[in-house]
């Protein structure tokens, strides 16, 4: 048996873009990648960047700024985040190929470059039987013993009970950033809403912290097999099926929302925005200085909202809910009917994130129902 690798020229990926996104689902989904979203996420930006032919997006610096939430000014030479990243990926990829050889398309990550690389893999052919001819006219077939129907079946049942007893261990070993997201994303269309932040030349601009807070979003959404539809509209288009993904101040004017219902909230103060208690009733919450604010809402409107003091701390916030170590696991149960869920997620060292669940306020019910 022998494996036939043939690279696909860059003028020929886009006929075979298609089986070369379900490669990589087939891949993150296997042992090898399951257990690490960051190399997901890694494999599924160089893929898509490489199938489109954005060469240049595959340097350290911009997979460092775009993957790691690093600034634009990083020093590479002392920073090996990317290059750490990119050496995981190659070690998985070849445990990866090592255990399945049935593959028809193949991605590679050469040592010393974040380009990938791709191939087709011929059918393995096996050695021909053996003709009639080479049998001896007078060796006799072997007579083999009845076997009973029993014994036949005895090996599929076995098979059977094991696969059920997985089943049963993996729902019971759910864990809260699964369930949370497939809440969230399952069944429903997707909006992300990413506000500008200031205007050039009569043009709206998005910063580069707030779109570079998008890309560990785009790769989540890939996990659960849906993907983002980009709005630039407050309001969920049909709040029965969709569920509205923002990042940054809202633009809540156009909708009945624009009186905020909730408790905490992110306003612009004299020493710039902070994370506001509005009943004034949680003295014990550490609400001074750079952090941001998570809002889940879950009534007639489903949204996720996500604020913060600065762009850094909304992207940080961003990374912790795409990551299945750092979910915070308070959030599992967040999409209860008429429930708001808010988290306050502080960026100094040492603090811990708060988490509130309350009743769906009745003013952001009716509200949500005008809409």
């Amino acid at each position: 048996m022998y494996i036939l690798k043939k690279e696909i020229a860059s003028a020929e990926l886009a006929q075979y873009t298609p089986e070369l996104h379900d490669t990589v689902e087939a891949i993150c989904k296997s042992p090898q990648f399951s257990t690490s979203p960051k190399s997901c996420e890694f494999l599924r930006y160089i893929v898509h960047h490489g199938l489109r032919g954005n060469l240049d997006e595959l340097k350290e610096r911009l997979i460092g700024i775009a993957l790691l939430g690093r600034t634009a000014d990083y020093d590479t030479g002392s920073d090996a985040g990317v290059r750490v990243r990119a050496n995981d990926v190659r070690k998985r990829l070849n445990a990866y190929y090592a255990s399945s050889s049935d593959t028809p398309f193949s991605v590679d990550l050469q040592s010393g470059s974040y380009v990938p690389r791709f191939f087709r893999i011929a059918v393995p052919h096996a050695a021909p039987p053996p003709s009639q001819e080479a049998v001896s006219r007078d060796q006799k077939p072997a007579v083999l013993p009845p076997v009973s129907l029993y014994v036949l079946a005895a090996p599929t049942m076995v098979a059977l009970f094991l696969c059920a007893l997985c089943i049963r261990w993996q729902l019971a070993q759910e864990h809260p950033f699964t369930t949370f997201w497939q809440s969230a994303l399952e069944d429903h269309q997707a909006l992300l809403y990413v506000p500008a932040s200031g205007t050039a030349d009569g043009r709206d601009f998005i910063s580069r912290e707030r779109l570079a807070a998008t890309v560990p979003l785009i790769g989540l959404a890939g996990q659960f097999h849906t993907q983002f539809v980009l709005t630039n509209v407050w309001a969920a288009p049909d709040p029965s099926s969709d569920i509205l993904v923002a990042i940054g101040p809202g633009d809540r004017t156009s909708t009945a929302s624009s009186n905020w219902p909730y408790r905490l909230s992110v306003e612009d103060t004299l020493t710039g925005r902070q994370i506001v208690d509005r009943s004034k009733q949680l003295p014990h919450l550490q609400l001074a200085g750079r952090a941001a604010l998570l809002t889940i809402t879950n009534g007639a409107r489903r949204s996720i909202e996500i604020d913060g003091t600065d762009d850094a701390a909304i992207g940080l916030l961003v990374r912790q809910l795409c990551e299945r170590e750092t979910f915070p696991e308070d959030l599992a149960d967040s999409f209860q009917m008429t429930a708001v869920t808010q988290l306050v997620f502080p960026v100094s060292p040492g603090a811990h994130a708060t988490v509130l669940h309350e009743a769906l306020p009745s003013t952001a019910s009716a509200a949500m129902q005008i809409q």
